[in-house]
Formats: C-alpha cells, structure tokens, sequence
C-alpha cells in the first residue's frame, strides 16, 4: 500500500485509462517504489508513455494522487518500434503486480526504449529485455551459466524443474549457442533468432498462465 506521500523518483507510464472527465488512472514503474497506479489530474494527468519522468504522489490505499510529474527525457518511438515499445510495457504490467518492489525493471525498460530509438535490431533488443525482465521473476535464470552450456547441445528450461539437455529439435527446446547469448547478454546470432524468440514466448507464457498479450500480434 502507497504511503501518505512519495518522495520524488525517476519512473516511466505503462498505461493509462480514463477514470473520469478530468483525470486518468496511470500505471507505473518507479526506480524506488516499483510498480505503482496512481490517479493524474490537472498537469499530471498529461503524462504519457516512453517518458523519463520525475513522480511522486500523495494519498493513501491502492490510488493515491500524482502530484509530481516532471519530464526528464522523452525516447522518440516509431512505427514497429513503437510496437516493440509497447509490447514491453505491456509485459511488466501482466507479468508484475501492483507495489512489487522491481529491482533494476526501470533501467531495463528505459535501456531498451534507448536502443529502440536508434538503429539496432528491434528483435535483439527484446530479447535482450524479456530475458533481463523476467530475471526478476525467475530466479532459477541466474543459475544459467553460459560457461556450463555447450554451443551444439540442446537445453530444456522450465521454471519448476530447471535446465536440462534433451535431444535436438526436441518441442521447446532452445540450441546451447542461443541460450549462451541470451544468458551473457549477447545477441542471438542471427540464424539462431527464430529459436530464441520461440523460446522466450514459451518462458514468457509459462510466467503469464494464460494471459494474452496484445500486443505480440503487432510484433
């Protein structure tokens, strides 16, 4: 539960919705509060998406008040990677509940709308992103070590059994080179990309029980 009143940190909007003529319940991610939903009115309720902003609100239960709403830098998303932009916020809102305290989500996210706004592959940056945001949540990635894995083999994750090796091309299944890059922070050599985005859709979904993502039919 929001305290009587924030103090100031860095976050960016994933949603926002109507509430009444005049205001917009907005959805957060906050460098020291974590994932947040707070009602913006007046100036605050201008804010948007793919924003670096200074917040802070005030008011206590599950909707405080955003009182503090200062833009910091503003990543200019186009096109597919508007979309991609999207779709990552997306992904914390259904993989994060409101007030889990999300350590490193926020440079995650903001990393990847800095990419997004250059030139690099928008599909490296994903994965790059899925793999670091569901860290998070999964802890038995951070026991992926890349120099345990073998480039040729062929590995299984699941998060209730962990990592391990199976027969080639084995359904769900991911090659050793792809799962290295993805565990060291690499990118996915290129033919080995289809792989790697097959496998992180499957983590994904395992994590998401069900719960669609919208916007991956944009991607």
């Amino acid at each position: 539960m929001s305290s009587a009143a924030s103090e100031v940190t860095p976050g960016v909007v994933l949603h926002a919705r109507p509430l009444r003529e005049n205001s917009r319940v907005v959805e957060l991610v906050t460098e020291r509060a974590g994932r947040v939903a707070a009602v913006a009115r007046g100036r605050a309720g201008s804010v948007r998406p793919f924003v670096l902003l200074d917040l802070a609100w005030r008011g206590r239960g599950e909707l405080p008040s955003l009182n503090v709403a200062e833009e910091r830098r503003v990543y200019p998303l186009t096109g597919r990677r508007l979309v991609c932009g999207l779709y990552l916020n997306e992904l914390v809102l259904r993989l994060f509940p409101r007030d889990a305290p999300l350590e490193d989500t926020l440079q995650t996210l903001t990393g990847a709308y800095t990419e997004l706004a250059g030139e690099r592959p928008a599909d490296r940056i994903l994965r790059r992103a899925e793999w670091q945001l569901l860290g998070g949540l999964d802890s038995g990635l951070a026991f992926i070590d890349p120099d345990d894995l073998e480039p040729e083999a062929w590995y299984r994750y699941e998060p209730e059994h962990g990592l391990h090796d199976v027969p080639a091309r084995t359904a769900g299944a991911v090659p050793g080179a792809a799962l290295q890059a993805l565990a060291s922070g690499r990118d996915v050599p290129d033919n080995l990309a289809r792989a790697s985005r097959d496998f992180m859709r499957a983590l994904i979904d395992a994590h998401l029980d069900g719960r669609p993502l919208q916007t991956r039919g944009l991607l």
